[in-house]
């Protein structure tokens, strides 16, 4: 059964998938996707690109299909009938407008050990070149806890995940059987993601395509709470503040990790946990192609995750993703609630204070948007 039928004849027309969903609500969407999945008719651009790809429709349907299930194959055929757009192949490892080697080109990128080691950290692109202060609180964390380890960067590395989640599965095939040889090349038997897509990308789609990993694959939320159990970090500094746990779409509802990182939050001392279950989690906005499709609209998204953390009585926001701390970072250059990615705040509970540049942050990604992406920050969407 295709998905186009198993979608029609499953449905239960009930709505509660755009009851969550943050950017659609018109029910005669699914007509319009099984008409263009099927050859019959056309579709605009808008319809696909608008999806964030966040699986709360899929989690919210009594029988787990959603709207993601009908989008996802309906990029891909678009890609295939139209071609990529530069808004696609910005995150191509292999493009000439590949947003990560625009950003190495204006800013300088960290170095980081590459020799061989039992485990293999992964920055991903956004904790490369990005979101520099999630490596480098990771790195400070895996020094001392004196973990035997190596790291895994830079764009010639790039899972593919998110390229393929707009699209365009060439990065995924292109670069995944070099990237597991390069790993077993340093003699890794775990790998660390920081990225919820690049931990999806090694978990769950290589696999998949290129068979059983002879290695681990925790996300770093997961590292971290094993090192804490092991006695390999304490933390002993006194943070007190009331935080909200923001659950990464990709990480919480994809790969159905939320309590590990939790858990690292309820070892320090001082910080109460708002939010124990990723019960009424929402996305960032940032996902899906929406952050460059339709940048202020994006942005929106975000600054509901304020609102949700000021009500439950929040100073911090803590998370787990580029993406995501990206997101809130620009949504809320006026709030007073502060963002820390995880391995950050823990860095402060062991006594690892690292500088942040987020202003200089902002200013460099949006400008390599420009450089990146014709007509950025004019009209929004195709």
């Amino acid at each position: 059964m295709d998905i186009v039928e198993k979608h029609r004849s499953e449905c239960k027309e009930c709505g509660q998938c755009f009851k969550v969903c943050p950017r659609y609500n018109d029910p005669g969407l699914f007509n319009r996707l099984y008409g263009y999945l099927e050859g019959k008719s056309e579709i605009d651009a808008d319809y696909l690109l608008r999806c964030l790809t966040c699986g709360l429709c899929i989690n919210a349907c009594p029988v787990g299909l959603g709207i993601k299930t009908l989008i996802s194959p309906a990029r891909k055929k678009w890609v295939s009938e139209h071609g990529l757009t530069d808004r696609q192949t910005m995150l191509d490892p292999g493009a000439e407008n590949n947003l990560f080697k625009k950003i190495a080109e204006l800013d300088e990128t960290p170095a980081y050990k590459e020799s061989s080691g039992s485990v293999v950290y992964f920055p991903g692109c956004a904790g490369t070149y990005i979101n520099k202060i999630m490596a480098q609180a990771a790195i400070a964390l895996l020094d001392k806890a004196a973990v035997d380890y190596t790291v895994l960067s830079g764009v010639e590395y790039c899972c593919g995940a998110v390229s393929a989640g707009a699209g365009d599965p060439g990065p995924i095939h292109r670069n995944g059987q070099r990237n597991i040889e390069e790993i077993r090349k340093r003699g890794a038997k775990t790998l660390i993601t920081a990225c919820p897509g690049c931990f999806k990308a090694f978990k769950d789609i290589y696999p998949r395509i290129f068979g059983k990993l002879d290695f681990q694959v925790l996300h770093v939320s997961q590292y971290l709470e094993l090192l804490i159990k092991e006695g390999k970090l304490t933390p002993e500094t006194v943070l007190k503040h009331k935080v909200f746990y923001h659950d990464p779409c990709h990480l919480t509802r994809a790969m159905g990790v939320y309590q590990e990182a939790r858990d690292v939050l309820e070892q320090i001392p001082g910080t109460e946990l708002a939010n124990k279950t990723p019960e009424n989690s929402a996305c960032c906005g940032y996902g899906g192609g929406v952050r460059v499709n339709y940048p202020s609209e994006s942005l929106d998204v975000a600054s509901d995750r304020y609102r949700a953390a000021e009500k439950m009585g929040c100073d911090i926001i803590i998370t787990n993703c580029g993406g995501c701390m990206q997101n809130l970072i620009e949504a809320g250059q006026n709030e007073k609630i502060r963002v820390f990615d995880l391995a950050e705040y823990l860095s402060l509970a062991c006594g690892i204070k690292i500088e942040r540049e987020d202003p200089k942050m902002l200013k460099l990604v949006n400008r390599a948007y420009k450089l990146c992406i014709s007509g950025y920050g004019g009209s929004e969407g195709l």
